[in-house]
């Protein structure tokens, strides 16, 4: 049993250490990004669907009631807790195209489930200039093709839908400390 233990943890460790080599300047870049939004006064919209749904919550979570030091909110919303009970397909893409502006984040997690609302929803955001940052396993790279230049995309590699939750949890993680840092000047 001990081995067992040992042995998921070990692939843990080197699934983070893996991602950390390949996502860092990327997981900056798109701190970076949200942060120049957020003192432009903009806002940061959310999604995932399924079990990504959570990640995206607690990022939400994290921006609007801090992370690791206390300090005023940010504007961040969740989109699939605006359509609470309705259609996925066009719910996401129909909340964020009443809502959304210009120069606004629009941040997706995909787990391959509800592809198409995902989609829709990259493609609202596009169409109305906002900046997308998508982080993916690296097999849903096709999820963001026509965001151009306006678009990151975290790339947690190839891994288990389980694992790349976990690796989703520690990029929020890393996204939330670099926008506090940058903001509040903490280390």
């Amino acid at each position: 049993m001990d081995q067992v233990v040992f042995q998921h943890l070990q692939n843990h460790i080197e699934a983070t250490m893996t991602m950390g080599e390949n996502c860092a300047p990327k997981i900056a870049e798109a701190a970076e990004n949200i942060t120049q939004a957020l003192l432009a006064g903009h806002k940061i919209y959310s999604c995932g669907t399924g079990e990504k749904a959570p990640v995206s919550q607690l990022l939400v979570q994290y921006l609007t009631a801090g992370f690791e030091i206390e300090r005023p909110g940010f504007p961040a919303i969740d989109l699939l807790s605006l359509i609470n009970g309705t259609n996925h397909t066009d719910g996401l893409s129909n909340a964020l195209h009443i809502h959304g502006n210009n120069s606004d984040v629009l941040v997706v997690f995909s787990a391959q489930d509800n592809y198409d609302a995902l989609v829709k929803t990259v493609e609202t955001a596009v169409e109305k200039g906002m900046m997308v940052v998508s982080i993916a396993a690296s097999i849903e790279s096709l999820l963001m093709p026509a965001t151009g230049s306006n678009h990151i995309e975290i790339n947690c590699g190839e891994s288990s839908s389980k694992a790349s939750s976990a690796m989703n949890f520690l990029i929020i993680q890393c996204l939330c400390t670099l926008i506090d840092s940058k903001i509040f000047g903490e280390n």
